[in-house]
């Protein structure tokens, strides 16, 4: 598993490191040009890197080396433009400068680490220092900053001697951006599904997670709430979706248990003529999400499962959001966490008779698919699809129908089409002979 640092360095004068990297990217274009164009081996391109560039050290020219085979390997017979597509055609129309394209293109290096060599022979940390080998033994000292919430992990990194990797970044004229990266074994399970699971449902506008016993049922639900996911900048989405995972973690630690959360397919299927919708989905970066609460917990040595999201909103939504009063994103959440620990969810629908569900679905299902053995979520699937029809031929009373409209009339999430208590009486003077049918006493 890897850990990652992250923090600056300030300095009026970057002109030694600004070359630096000039030189190490120029190198990292003419290995890839080799290994695309010429199909040469690791050795051959990288003996040739050194007849060409003798300002830089022999590992630095293997990091180059390195990175051109990587670019060649992920792209294969692709296009590869340095600096961006973007940028290329700013340049060429006359919108950026030729000293602008250059920055762009140029504005970073990467050197691996050494543990035999304290931790990274070219980058190297040395208290509030960074220094940089700027050819051969030759050295240039920058002024470091790192967070405060960072400074703990980085003595650690230090005092352990373990090799780390450096990566700078151009941020402006007298700023770089520095990350650095090690690895470290996974941290040893502690915490498992023994005592129950927390189940996770993501959305655009907020995380609801469940807190499930480990036979199945509701302890409490909570959703974690922020909008500026939605409407906040690259950066500021990313620091509060770390701040959503800690929560989540804080949380399953707390009641030592596991987590449950959706294996999601990350297709933007964006809705015609919906564009607030569209918006918030584009906005929300699923793909950050879930990964940053894999590899956390992994870090915190807390067991995980990822499942098949398939109906968990419709389940909650028709089984449980009434009976638990919750809102429609948390009981998705209590489903997940119980398909988490292994538990199905038979067809039913709040404050009805579960046989005559199933039987009004099942009659609906009757004439396509007659004499075979029908998945749950197929029924659920059904029953959604059908839910004036089905809800029609539930109840009788007038109080019984009011309140069936008032459970699944909800705010959160609408139906596929509205339920209105006119067409529910109509529906019920009808049902006498419905009840015949069925072999059920009528009522006068």
């Amino acid at each position: 598993m890897y850990n990652v640092i992250h923090g600056e360095i300030w300095s009026q004068d970057f002109t030694q490191l600004d070359n630096l990297i000039r030189d190490f990217q120029s190198c990292v274009r003419f290995c890839y040009n080799r290994f695309h164009k010429q199909n040469l081996k690791f050795n051959e391109v990288r003996n040739l890197a050194k007849e060409k560039y003798n300002t830089l050290n022999t590992r630095q020219i293997s990091d180059a080396t390195l990175q051109g085979q990587a670019l060649q390997t992920r792209h294969k017979d692709n296009k590869v433009i340095f600096g961006g597509r973007k940028n290329w055609e700013d340049y060429k129309s006359n919108n950026i400068t030729k000293e602008q394209w250059k920055q762009t293109r140029d504005n970073q290096i990467y050197a691996r680490g050494d543990a035999t060599k304290t931790g990274n022979p070219n980058l190297r940390i040395m208290e509030d220092q960074l220094r940089v080998t700027i050819g051969n033994r030759k050295f240039a000292n920058y002024k470091l900053f790192i967070p405060d919430k960072f400074k703990q992990q980085l003595n650690h990194l230090i005092e352990s001697g373990i090799a780390y990797n450096v990566r700078l970044t151009r941020k402006d004229t007298q700023q770089y951006k520095v990350a650095i990266d090690y690895k470290t074994e996974p941290t040893y399970q502690l915490i498992t599904f023994e005592n129950g699971a927390i189940g996770v449902d993501t959305n655009p506008d907020r995380i609801a997670i469940a807190n499930i016993s480990k036979d199945g049922n509701l302890i409490e639900t909570k959703s974690f709430i922020n909008n500026r996911i939605l409407y906040g900048s690259r950066d500021k989405r990313n620091y509060d979706l770390g701040c959503l995972v800690n929560q989540v973690i804080n949380y399953a630690k707390k009641h030592n248990k596991g987590i449950v959360f959706e294996n999601l397919k990350f297709k933007k299927d964006f809705k015609p003529c919906e564009r607030k919708w569209n918006r918030k989905k584009s906005n929300f970066v699923w793909k950050r999400f879930v990964e940053l609460l894999e590899r956390k917990c992994i870090q915190h040595g807390i067991e995980y499962k990822k499942v098949n999201p398939a109906f968990t909103s419709i389940i909650g939504k028709y089984k449980y959001q009434k009976r638990y009063k919750t809102t429609i994103h948390e009981s998705a959440a209590f489903v997940i966490g119980r398909r988490g620990l292994g538990f199905n969810e038979k067809l039913s629908f709040y404050s009805c008779p579960k046989s005559r569900v199933r039987s009004k679905v099942l009659r609906t299902l009757a004439g396509k698919y007659q004499n075979q053995r029908l998945h749950s979520w197929r029924l659920w699937k059904t029953l959604d699809g059908n839910i004036k029809a089905t809800l029609t031929a539930f109840q009788l009373s007038l109080h019984n129908l009011k309140e069936l409209c008032a459970n699944i009339c909800d705010e959160s999430e609408s139906l596929s089409g509205e339920v209105f208590l006119s067409e529910l009486i109509v529906g019920s003077n009808s049902f006498n002979s419905i009840q015949a049918d069925e072999g059920l006493p009528c009522k006068v």
